[in-house]
């Protein structure tokens, strides 16, 4: 009787050291941010531009990727930056190529016409192909539902955002504020910024706040269901 009562405690002291290595190990990869169940997906419109390589950097310091929507003729200008993107396996799309809606829309096809020219321009220099598209301003208002259905059927998968953090005319300051206010009690979001020296500014502080919050930040790829005002 003693002996079964000692095997018992026995047993029970090592499930319970299980348990607790279980819960340590889980624990440690959320904080470290290799597993959780909050996401960012952090995104930069206009590029590449002078600024790319300045966001890149810190990016890379701060050991995550972003995603790129960059616009054709920029591409055409900053090549190496464009490749350096798809090497390093931050996420890529396109932007279009005249960024006025007056050009975008100016009939039926034009839109999609313009992200085509992204996607032969981007093959030209990567050898690569991309489906991951942002359509100038969003995907609405702008764009009636006929125009969007011909992205779909083409197999471009439209993203927008969660959150516009206004970086084209707020402080660095004010866009952290945005993002903190903006992304409370949220599980996902999609972070709008832009090419400019106000993000480069503000960048790493905000990558540190939201790992802090428990953000895995993760670029996107063409296995991830789109996020848009569709």
């Amino acid at each position: 009787m003693k002996r079964l009562r000692k095997n018992i405690i026995i047993k029970s002291f090592i499930f319970l050291i299980l348990i607790t290595v279980s819960v340590l190990v889980v624990n440690s990869k959320v904080v470290n941010g290799v597993e959780s169940d909050k996401i960012a997906y952090i995104t930069f419109d206009d590029g590449p531009t002078r600024y790319t390589r300045q966001i890149v950097d810190i990016l890379d310091e701060n050991n995550v990727k972003g995603t790129f929507f960059m616009l054709n003729d920029n591409m055409i200008v900053f090549k190496n930056v464009v490749r350096r993107l798809v090497n390093e396996g931050h996420g890529v799309g396109f932007h279009g190529v005249s960024h006025k809606l007056s050009k975008l829309y100016e009939t039926e096809d034009s839109a999609i016409e313009e992200f085509k020219t992204c996607n032969r321009t981007f093959y030209n220099i990567t050898g690569k192909t991309s489906r991951l598209v942002r359509i100038p301003f969003g995907s609405k208002p702008g764009m009636i539902e006929s125009i969007y259905n011909k992205f779909i059927d083409e197999g471009f998968l439209v993203w927008d955002w969660t959150i516009d953090t206004e970086d084209w005319k707020s402080s660095k300051d004010q866009i952290v504020s945005n993002i903190l206010y903006y992304a409370r009690d949220k599980s996902e979001i999609v972070i709008l910024l832009h090419e400019n020296q106000r993000t480069v500014s503000c960048l790493n502080e905000v990558l540190i706040i939201l790992k802090e919050r428990g953000y895995d930040i993760r670029p996107i790829t063409h296995d991830v269901k789109p996020k848009n005002f569709w």
